[in-house]
């Protein structure tokens, strides 16, 4: 891989995580950032970096064929809320795609479109776990304590409603406590929809985050970080049960230490 490569950053850690990796194996990495969204420390990890308003689609590819890239990661949360309250600023090609998906809002259906696009151009929209396989969830419990028999009832229960919410396009987490599905979430993200659940339910909830068995893992795979233990310990929630082999764990080791001191169990799905 000659050329370098493109990272469409949204929000969170992710985009650094896959510009060192990238860099580690020799890439030149050129950073495209999401204005509103990304971390403003994306910048100083990538060799070159421009940032661009959600929805500026033919902008978007004019800039990676300036720099003469070929292939692309999306990394980083970019919500669907966008879609409600910034559609006017979108551009003439962005406007296009949402058009063409006659009503389908899903990240599939939406990203898909933007990734046929990018083809069109010369580029090739990777796996945004391509460069960090070690960084997947493996199968198991990953804490020194394991569920109890009712958190492995929840477990159960929020994992089969997580993977019905995410092939809906809903959201990839559910919380439980004691056999009631208690929040879902929806375009607030995970950690609002954790917190909502404790102001609910309070203490002990099990919390449950999956993809879709149709997930296409160019973009939206779940991914959790060491702020998603905070928020878990700010919530006082018993258990976080993720999708293995799917879910992207930045930083495995400082989350499985948070985890372990703040007294969660963390499960990895098969």
């Amino acid at each position: 891989m000659h050329s370098p490569i493109g990272i469409i950053a949204g929000a969170g850690q992710f985009p650094i995580h896959v510009a060192e990796e990238a860099k580690r194996q020799g890439a030149a990495v050129v950073g495209i950032g999401i204005e509103g969204w990304v971390d403003p420390a994306f910048a100083s990890h990538v060799e070159a970096y421009e940032e661009l308003p959600i929805g500026q689609l033919k902008r978007l590819i004019e800039r990676l064929k300036a720099h003469q890239v070929r292939h692309v990661i999306m990394a980083g949360k970019v919500t669907k809320e966008v879609l409600v309250k910034a559609k006017d600023r979108f551009d003439a090609e962005a406007l296009a795609i949402i058009i063409r998906a006659g009503g389908n809002m899903s990240a599939n259906a939406l990203l898909g479109a933007v990734g046929k696009r990018l083809a069109r151009e010369g580029m090739t929209l990777m796996d945004s776990s391509a460069l960090l396989s070690d960084s997947l969830c493996p199968v198991g419990v990953l804490t020194k304590r394991r569920p109890t028999a009712d958190e492995e009832r929840d477990i159960r229960l929020g994992a089969e409603a997580a993977r019905a919410m995410a092939a809906l396009d809903v959201g990839q987490t559910v919380v439980v406590k004691s056999g009631v599905i208690v929040a879902v979430e929806a375009l607030e993200g995970t950690d609002a929809a954790i917190l909502r659940a404790h102001g609910l339910a309070g203490a002990g909830c099990v919390v449950v985050k999956t993809g879709s068995k149709k997930q296409d893992r160019r973009f939206d795979l779940p991914v959790i970080g060491p702020m998603t233990i905070a928020t878990l310990r700010e919530a006082s929630a018993a258990c976080l049960a993720v999708e293995a082999r799917t879910t992207l764990m930045l930083d495995r080791a400082a989350i499985v230490q948070a985890a372990t001191e703040a007294g969660l169990c963390l499960v990895g799905l098969r």
